[in-house]
Formats: C-alpha cells, structure tokens, sequence
C-alpha cells in the first residue's frame, strides 16, 4: 500500500512539473526527437542493406571460363550435369564472340579495344542458381565445378561478396557510433533540463526534505519527468520515420527495385520497441544522475 501511494504521489508530482515546466520540456523533447530520428534513418538504412544482401547472396550466379582446346563433347556433358543440379535454375553457353560483343557494349570503350579479336575473350557458361541457395552452397557448387576437364576457372564472386560483407560491418560499427552519440546527447540534454527544474522548485524541495521525505521521495518525480521526455523523443522519432515511410514508399519501392531487386523495408517491431524503450530508461537515467548531482540527496 505504501509503495503504491508512493509512486501514485510521483506520477502526480511528475504530472505537475510537466505542465509548470512544459516550455523547458518541449525544447529537449524536440531537440532529442532529431537526435533519435537520425538514429532511426541510420537503422533503416542497415536494415535496407541487410535485406539486400541477402537477396543479393540468395539470387547468385556462377560464370565458368572455359579452356581453349575445351571439345564440344566436354562442354555438352558439362551442360548436362549443370541442368540435373536442383540448385541450377539456367545454363546459357557463351562464345567468344558473344563475349567479346558484351563487353564493347557494357565498357563503350573506344576503336582501339575494339579491334580486339574474338580469341581474346574466353568461352564461358553462365549458371544462374535458383532463389534461395545460399553463399555456402554456392561456393560448394563452384570448388565441384572447377575440377570438370573442360572448365579454366570459375568465378563465384566471393570477392564481391567479401566487400558487401565489409562495408555492411562498417556501416554497423558507424551505427553503433551513433547510437553512442544519441545516448550521452539525450542524457546531457535530459540531465540539463532536470537540473533547471530542479532548479526552479529548489524551495518546495527544501521543505519536503525539513518534513522528512526520503531521498527516492524526492528524485521520483524528476526520473519520471526525464522517462517520459526520452520515451517521447523515441517516439516521435519513430512516427515520423514511419509516415515519411508510408508516404514514400511506392517511389523508393520502384527505385530500389530497379537498383537493388529487392523491396523497401521498415524497421521491425522489436527495433521500434528498442528504440523507444531505451529513450525511457536514458531519459530516467539521464533524469536520476543529474537530480543525485545537483541535489546531493
């Protein structure tokens, strides 16, 4: 009973400050939804990447450079046994010629490259690989495919996939970055306004302490104060980042899918809870360090 009317008399007490100091509130509620709307566009843009990636690494393709001196009779067993692969969706054969007029098409290069003769240009069979077959298995059909007599080398384009890989990690580690930032700006801007509420209601503090109440008794009010101005940031944050998502989303769809291949997608539902959640707990925590610094209760 004493612990409910406890946190009762704070939810009051918190209700009260923010209506005394809403004009204070409203400025670093505002400032902070920035902060965690910046946030937000970074963690969209992973997610957006990552959802690429993986329709990139799930759509691949295989190109096998064929030996010179390689007979018909080779390329045609080759064929067979790329076609009876339940992971091989198609098998084109290229010629040298073909090869060599896709690449002065795709290089637009100048008349000294293309006079290049066809023998330039290796033979080579391009394996698209059904959806859903991953990098691993990708690699696994490649290491089979390159011990075939007639085949000089196959490109699986793990090189490419290395560095997707690497710009993905540093992409990640320059959110975590980031999210560092957001925290220390929403507990110095909390910590700031609590601390010029504190402030303002010095002398009510002053006689509740002569009248006995409790350190907790005290700092329950601002720590609720300072949760609601994270938990409201975050929030704001995330409603704005979802309209401009519903609004823009048909035009980002078609470009993206003429990009990438693949569609937009939002943040998920544990992500939004995490954001708006951890503004809560920094706000109250920002709210607690800042009453415990500058009240010395």
């Amino acid at each position: 009973g004493g612990v409910e009317m406890d946190v009762k008399n704070a939810v009051t007490r918190a209700k009260r400050g923010l209506r005394e100091e809403r004009r204070l509130y409203i400025v670093a509620v505002t400032s902070l939804a920035v902060a965690f709307l910046c946030l937000s566009v970074t963690l969209l843009g992973v997610a957006n990447l990552d959802a690429a990636a993986d329709r990139w690494g799930q759509s691949g393709r295989l190109t096998l450079y064929l030996k010179d001196d390689a007979d018909t009779q080779d390329i045609a067993q080759l064929r067979v046994v790329l076609e009876g692969l339940s992971d091989v969706q198609a098998v084109e054969h290229v010629t040298p010629e073909q090869a060599r007029q896709a690449f002065l098409t795709d290089a637009d290069v100048g008349a000294d490259l293309g006079a290049l003769p066809s023998d330039v240009f290796p033979a080579s069979l391009e394996v698209t690989l059904g959806q859903g077959v991953s990098r691993e298995r990708s690699e696994s059909i490649a290491t089979r495919l390159s011990q075939f007599h007639a085949v000089s080398d196959v490109e699986s384009y793990r090189g490419w996939f290395e560095k997707l890989d690497g710009l993905l990690f540093g992409v990640r580690m320059l959110t975590a970055g980031l999210a560092l930032l957001v925290v220390f700006c929403v507990i110095a801007v909390i910590g700031n306004t609590i601390r010029l509420a504190v402030a303002r209601r010095r002398q009510e503090i002053e006689v509740m302490k002569l009248c006995g109440a409790t350190h907790g008794f005290v700092r329950g009010p601002f720590v609720l104060e300072g949760m609601f101005q994270g938990f409201t940031s975050a929030l704001l944050a995330v409603s704005a980042l979802l309209i401009a998502y519903v609004s823009l989303r048909g035009y980002v769809d078609n470009s993206l899918a003429a990009l990438t291949g693949s569609r937009v997608v939002f943040l998920s539902v544990w992500t939004m809870l995490g954001l708006i959640a951890g503004g809560a707990l920094i706000g109250a925590a920002g709210s607690a360090l800042s009453v415990r610094r500058y009240l010395s209760v």
